[in-house]
C-alpha cells in the first residue's frame, strides 16, 4: 500500500489537539470536531498570560526579569533567554515551564493552566508566534458591539434569530436540540420566569386546551402585563442595588427606604426603557423639574451602608460611601471590577488608578448635613431624604393644615381681644387669707389636729382611704379662689407631706360647697405634679388618678383652685378633700387652706419675668408677645379652644410621622469640574494627584470637562458604550437560563469566562438598543425562542460532550431563588398575599435570631395576611438577614451582589421541611387536597397538579398513597400528636404528604 504523504500524517501535537478546535465565534478553544484555525495573540494568547502570569511577570521588577505584558517583551524573554522559539513549542521555555518540565511548574504555587490553554499556547508558537498589527488590541468586551449577521439555518426548529445562533453552535459541537417541552412544563417555566409564581391548575388546563397557534404568545403577553412581573424582576435588581431596611455596621438601625423598592417594581411593570431606568436611578434629581418619583429613584445610590458608630472619622466614612457608589456603577452597568484599581492600576484590565478616582469624582458633590456633637466624636454626616406622601395623604395634609390654620387664627384673634382686660386684672398679686378651720373631720378615723399656724396635722390611724371635711369660718369677704398648701413634717414618713411610706399622697378630687351647693371649679394649677398625676385635672372625677407629688417628697407644695363663680361674703363654705384612690394609705399628712377674693387667683403662678413685664407700661413688642402667649396657654377662657387646636395639631403631627420617607441624592451647587484625589495605595489620608470626573479612557470619554452624574448616566447608555447593553442582556439571559452567555456576569474583563455565544450576545445587545432599551421586548424574544421552549431532558451525547449545557441542547434545570422558593410554596397553598408594594413585613422567624445588642430593636412578627407576603417584602436587616432565605443563598445586601451562587446543603432541607411558613403552607395545601374528595387518588392528584402543574405518574401515585396510609395509621395511634400538628389524624397525615410534595426537587426547580 502506498505510504501517505507526510502532510497527511498527523504529528503527536496534532493528535493531542484534535478534540480542540478554535472557534472565532467563542473567543476560546472549544471541544468539538471543527477544523483548527489560526490562533491570535491578542485574542487568544494575551488573555491567558494576563490571567495566569501577570501577578509575577509584570514591569521592571518582574520575576526572572521576564515581563509578559506585551508581545515584544514575551518574545524577548528573561534571565534564562527567549521564552518562545517560533514553530518549536516543545523546545520553548514558556511551554516547558507551564508543563513543569524544568523544575517548578508555572505559574508557581497557583493552579496549572488548563489543557485548552496549554494547547492554545502551543498552537500559537507552532504557527510562528506572530502578532498581526491589524489585530484588535482591545479586549472584545471593550469594543463597540456590531450587529452580526443572523446565521442562515434552514430548520423548522428555528423560531427567531436566537435559535439560528444556538443551532449553528450546536451543529459545530455535534449536538442537537431537545424535543419541545410539554405544555404543562412550558407554562410553569415561563410563569416562574416572568412572574416568579407558578400557574394555577385552571391556568394550566386552559393553556393545554388552547389550540390557537398564538396561544403561547398570548400567555407570554399576559404574564408580562401581570403586576407580579415587576416583583419578579425587582428581586434581582435589589441585589444589585444592595437594598436593605437597615444601615449595617454596629447599631444597624432601621431606615425607611421601601419607597425605592416600590419605584423599582413600578418601573418594571411600566416597562420603563432601560436608558431612562438608568438615568433616573443615577441622576433623577438632576433632571429638569424632577418629580417625586424621579427623586425616589436616586435611592439606588443611597442604599449604601451607613456607619453610626461613635468616634468614626466622618470624612473617611463618607469617602467610603462615595467609593461604593462608583464601584456599584461599574459593576452594575459596565460589568467591570473597577474597584481593583483603587490601590494601583488594574492588573488585568485597562483601567488605571486615575480612572478609578475619576469615576469616584462623579459622586463627590452630594449635600451633607452634619448632626451631633463633634467634640465627643458623635458627629454624623447625613445626606438628603424626602417625605413621600400618597395622594390620599396629600389631601389629608391639606385639610388638616387648613383646619389648624383657621383654628389658630380664630384663637389668636380672641386672645388679642382678651389681653388688655387680662393685663388689668393680673397686674396685682392675689392676697391670701389663711383659714383656721371651724371644724375638720376625717371620715375614716384619722386624728386631725389644728396647729398654731392654722395647718392641720393627721395622726393616729392610717386608713387605706379617707375623705376630709374642712369647715371654713364665716368671713365678711368674697371667695374667688382657694389655696391648698401640703407641708412637710418630721413626724411623717420621709418628711411627708403624705402619710404613705414614701411620703406621697393622692388627692383624687377637690370639692367646694357654699351654703350646701357644690361650686364648680374653673381651673387648678400646682407648683409641682407627679407625671400622670397632674393637679390641673382635679376638677374631674379621677377613679385611678388625682394629684400626687412623687419625686417632690419631703418638700412643701401647693395648688390654687380658681372658682367658676365667686362665693359671696358670709357664706357657709365646706371643703372636701377626697382621697379615696386605689393607692392605699396615700393620704395627706399636713395641710393648710387659704382663700382670696382676687379677680385671678391663678396669677399666683405668673412667672417672675411676666410680672416684670406687666409692671412696665412701656413694654417691648417681644414682651407683649410673651404676655399674649401666656394668656392663650393659661387663661381658662381659652382652655377648650386651645385643647381643640392641640388635638388638630397632634393629628397633623401624627399624619406627618406616618408619611414614609425616602433617602435620595442631592447635588451641591457647583460651577467647577467635579474632582477627587487619587489616594496612594488606596489609603484615604494619602492624597496624590487631583483628577476630574471622567470615564475610563478605554471605554470612551464623556466629552465634557464639567461632567456630572446625569452626564455619566447618559454616557452609560450611549450606543458607542461597549458594555452597558451587553451586560444587561447577559443578565436577562442569566435570569432565564440560569447562566449568562458570559458566566461571570460581574466581570466582562480579560479574566472573565469567555462568552459561549459571542455573536448572539452582540446581536441581543444591538437588538436591545434598536428596540429603544425595551426590557419586556427582549424577554419576550428569549422566552418565545425554540431554545427556551425545549424540554429539559438531556441526551446521552449531550451529557458527555456538554455536561454543563453551555451550548443549550436542552432547557436548563436549576433550583429557584430563595424568595421564589417561599413564594412558590405560599402560592401553591393559596396563602400568598398578592398585594403589590408597601412597607416591609416581618414574617415568622425563630426567637433569638434578631439579637441586636446595640439598639434593642425586636422582631415583631406581622399578623394577618402580611406574614404571607412575597419574599421581596421581608424586612432585610443587614446584620441579621432572614435566616431561611440566607440558607438558600440570599445575601445580606451589605454590598452589591451581581450573581448569587447556588449551593446545596443539608441545612436547606432542614429549613424547607421545618420552617413555620412551610408548615403553614403544608396545612393549607392539605386542606385543598382533602377538599378533592375522599379518594386518596384524587387528593394526591390535586396536590401534584398544584405543586408541579401535572398529574402524578403511576409509580409516584403508588408511593404517595402508601405514604398517606402509613402516616394516617401513625396519627390514629397518636391522636395528641396529630392534634398538635393539624387537628384530626387525616388532616395531620395529609399535612405531611403536602410537606413532602412541597419539598420535591421538581417543586423547587425552575422547570
Amino acid at each position: 500500500m502506498k505510504r501517505k504523504p507526510s502532510w497527511l500524517r498527523p504529528s503527536l501535537l496534532a493528535i493531542a489537539a484534535l478534540p480542540y478546535a478554535y472557534s472565532f465565534a467563542t473567543d476560546q478553544l472549544t471541544v468539538g470536531r471543527s477544523s483548527p484555525k489560526a490562533v491570535s495573540y491578542q485574542r487568544d494568547v494575551a488573555p491567558i498570560l494576563k490571567a495566569h502570569c501577570f501577578s509575577c511577570h509584570t514591569g521592571a521588577a518582574s520575576d526572572a526579569n521576564l515581563d509578559l505584558t506585551a508581545f515584544a517583551k514575551v518574545m524577548k524573554g528573561g534571565r534564562s533567554g527567549p521564552s518562545v522559539l517560533p514553530r518549536k513549542a516543545a523546545d520553548s521555555l514558556l511551554i516547558r515551564k507551564v508543563k513543569g518540565q524544568l523544575g517548578n511548574r508555572m505559574p508557581l504555587d497557583l493552579p496549572a493552566l488548563s489543557a485548552e490553554d496549554t494547547v492554545t499556547l502551543e498552537a500559537w508558537i507552532n504557527q510562528g508566534a506572530q502578532t498581526d498589527q491589524k489585530e484588535a488590541t482591545v479586549h472584545w468586551a471593550y469594543r463597540k458591539p456590531v450587529r452580526p449577521s443572523v446565521p442562515s439555518m434552514r430548520s423548522p426548529w428555528v423560531r427567531n434569530p436566537i435559535d439560528a445562533f444556538v443551532l449553528e453552535r450546536l451543529k459545530k459541537e455535534g449536538l442537537h436540540p431537545s424535543v419541545p417541552a410539554s405544555r404543562e412544563s412550558l407554562i410553569r417555566r415561563v410563569s416562574l420566569d416572568l412572574t416568579g409564581l407558578p400557574p394555577t391548575p385552571r391556568e394550566v388546563g386552559a393553556f393545554v386546551a388552547d389550540k390557537n397557534p398564538n396561544a403561547y404568545d398570548k400567555l407570554v403577553d399576559r404574564l408580562l402585563a401581570s403586576p407580579q412581573y415587576g416583583e419578579r424582576q425587582a428581586r434581582g435588581w435589589l441585589d444589585l442595588a444592595r437594598y436593605a431596611d437597615s444601615d449595617g455596621y454596629e447599631k444597624d438601625l432601621n431606615r425607611s427606604v421601601w419607597k425605592y423598592r416600590d419605584w423599582v417594581i413600578d418601573a418594571f411593570n411600566r416597562n420603563m426603557p432601560y436608558d431612562q431606568f438608568t438615568r433616573e436611578q443615577l441622576a433623577g434629581d438632576l433632571l429638569p423639574h424632577p418629580t417625586q418619583a424621579q427623586k425616589i429613584a436616586t435611592g439606588f445610590q443611597r442604599n449604601t451602608m451607613f456607619n453610626r458608630e461613635g468616634g468614626v472619622n466622618q470624612e473617611e466614612a463618607h469617602f467610603l460611601v462615595v467609593e461604593d457608589r462608583a464601584e456599584v456603577t461599574s459593576s452594575v452597568w459596565l460589568g467591570s471590577t473597577l474597584n481593583c484599581a483603587r490601590c494601583h492600576d488594574h492588573k488585568y484590565d485597562p483601567f488605571t488608578q486615575r480612572d478609578y478616582y475619576a469615576m469616584v469624582a462623579f459622586y463627590n458633590n452630594t449635600a451633607i448635613y452634619p448632626q451631633g456633637p463633634k467634640s465627643i466624636g458623635e458627629e454624623k454626616w447625613f445626606e438628603s431624604q424626602i417625605s413621600c406622601p400618597s395622594d390620599r395623604q396629600i389631601a389629608q395634609l391639606a385639610t388638616l393644615k387648613q383646619s389648624v390654620k383657621v383654628t389658630s387664627a380664630a384663637l389668636e384673634f380672641r386672645v388679642g381681644q382678651r389681653v388688655p382686660s387680662w393685663i388689668q386684672t393680673h397686674q396685682n398679686v392675689p392676697i391670701w387669707l389663711t383659714a383656721t378651720p371651724a371644724s375638720v373631720i376625717s371620715k375614716n378615723g384619722q386624728t386631725l389636729s389644728v396647729l398654731p399656724d392654722s395647718s392641720v396635722m393627721a395622726t393616729g390611724t392610717v386608713p387605706d382611704t379617707d375623705v376630709v371635711n374642712f369647715q371654713l369660718p364665716r368671713v365678711a369677704m368674697a371667695v374667688s379662689g382657694l389655696k391648698l398648701d401640703v407641708l412637710p413634717d418630721s413626724q411623717l414618713p420621709g418628711n411627708g407631706p403624705g402619710r404613705a411610706g414614701n411620703g406621697n399622697f393622692v388627692l383624687r378630687q377637690l370639692r367646694i360647697w357654699a351654703n350646701g351647693i357644690l361650686v364648680p371649679i374653673a381651673s387648678v394649677v400646682a407648683d409641682f405634679s407627679q407625671p400622670d398625676f397632674p393637679a390641673e385635672k382635679l376638677p374631674a372625677n379621677h377613679a385611678d388618678g388625682g394629684w400626687a407629688i412623687q419625686a417632690g417628697n419631703g418638700k412643701a407644695h401647693f395648688l390654687v383652685a380658681t372658682l367658676a363663680t365667686t362665693i359671696k361674703p358670709n357664706a357657709d363654705i365646706r371643703i372636701e378633700l377626697d382621697q379615696t384612690s386605689k393607692w392605699a394609705k396615700h393620704l395627706i399628712g399636713r395641710f393648710r387652706v387659704s382663700t382670696t377674693a382676687s379677680d385671678d387667683p391663678g396669677s399666683e403662678f405668673l412667672p417672675k419675668e411676666l410680672r416684670v413685664a406687666l409692671s412696665n407700661p412701656n413694654r417691648s413688642e417681644k414682651k407683649e408677645s410673651q404676655i399674649k402667649d401666656y394668656v392663650r396657654d393659661h387663661d381658662p377662657l381659652f382652655a377648650t379652644a386651645t385643647d381643640d387646636l392641640k388635638t388638630k395639631q397632634a393629628a397633623l403631627s401624627a399624619l406627618e410621622n406616618a408619611i414614609p420617607t425616602a433617602l435620595v441624592m442631592k447635588e451641591n451647587p457647583n460651577s467647577k469640574p467635579l474632582s477627587e484625589w487619587v489616594r496612594k495605595k488606596g489609603v484615604y489620608q494619602s492624597k496624590a494627584d487631583l483628577v476630574t470626573a471622567q470615564t475610563p479612557a478605554v471605554l470612551g470619554k464623556i466629552g465634557t470637562t464639567k461632567a456630572n452624574r446625569l452626564d455619566l448616566a447618559n454616557w452609560l447608555t450611549r450606543r458607542d458604550n461597549p458594555l452597558t447593553a451587553r451586560v444587561e442582556v447577559n443578565r436577562i439571559w442569566e435570569q432565564i437560563f440560569g447562566r449568562g452567555i458570559v458566566e461571570t456576569c460581574e466581570d466582562f474583563g480579560t479574566r472573565c469566562t469567555p462568552p459561549t455565544h459571542p455573536e448572539l450576545l452582540d446581536w441581543l445587545a444591538t437588538e436591545f438598543m434598536d428596540r429603544k432599551w425595551d426590557i419586556k421586548a427582549m424577554q419576550k424574544i428569549i422566552v418565545t425562542s425554540a431554545t427556551y421552549m425545549q424540554a429539559s431532558q438531556a441526551s446521552q451525547v449531550s451529557m458527555e460532550r456538554d455536561p454543563q449545557n453551555l451550548y443549550l441542547s436542552h432547557a436548563p434545570r436549576f433550583r429557584m431563588e430563595a424568595e421564589m422558593v417561599r413564594d412558590n410554596a405560599l402560592a401553591i397553598s393559596g396563602l400568598l398575599n398578592r398585594n403589590v408594594g408597601g412597607p416591609s413585613v416581618y414574617p415568622f422567624q425563630p426567637d433569638g435570631v434578631w439579637d441586636t445588642p446595640y439598639n434593642g430593636e425586636m422582631w415583631m412578627p406581622s399578623t394577618g395576611n402580611d406574614k404571607y407576603r412575597r419574599g421581596i417584602y421581608t424586612f432585610m436587616k443587614r446584620s441579621s438577614p432572614y435566616p431561611s432565605m440566607v440558607s438558600l443563598d440570599a445575601t445580606s445586601r451589605e454590598t452589591c451582589t451581581v450573581r448569587r451562587i447556588r449551593t446545596n446543603t443539608p441545612l436547606q432541607a432542614l429549613a424547607l421541611m421545618n420552617d413555620e411558613v412551610m408548615t403553614d403552607a403544608s396545612k393549607s395545601l392539605a386542606k385543598k387536597m382533602l377538599n378533592a374528595g375522599p379518594d386518596p387518588r384524587s387528593r394526591i392528584a390535586t396536590g401534584f397538579r398544584l405543586c408541579l402543574g401535572r398529574g402524578p405518574k403511576p409509580a409516584e401515585l403508588l408511593v404517595m398513597k402508601r405514604l398517606a396510609a402509613k402516616l394516617l395509621a401513625d396519627y390514629v395511634a397518636k391522636p395528641k400528636v396529630s392534634k398538635k400538628l393539624a387537628g384530626t389524624p387525616t388532616q395531620a397525615a395529609y399535612t405531611m404528604v403536602a410537606n413532602v410534595l412541597l419539598n420535591l426537587d421538581e417543586t423547587m426547580t425552575k422547570e
